[in-house]
């Protein structure tokens, strides 16, 4: 009768260089702007001493920016909220 038992196989690794007393480089390496659609909402207003309703749209403005380190081959990113945009002029 055979018996599986689990093994553990551990690895260890060296690093031939020390990477932690490089600074990193990092340079500008993409731009880009997105409208996010984040939903509706509907609201009142008056016109000709009539009570309407409609439905506005809500949208996010984002823009997210991507670093590249050509020292250490490493990405970074960074997102930013910019606006948020509604379809209808309202209070």
């Amino acid at each position: 009768m055979l018996l599986g038992l689990p093994t553990i196989a551990l690895a260890h690794t060296e690093t031939t260089e020390d990477d932690s007393n490089k600074s990193h480089n990092w340079q500008e390496y993409s731009r880009d702007t997105n409208i996010i659609d984040t939903g509706t909402h509907e609201f009142t207003y008056w016109k000709n001493f009539m009570k309407h309703k409609r439905t506005c749209q809500i949208s996010q403005k984002v823009e997210t920016i991507v670093y590249y380190c050509d020292v250490h081959d490493h990405t970074k990113s960074e997102t930013k909220y910019l606006e948020t945009i509604h379809s209808h002029k309202h209070s």
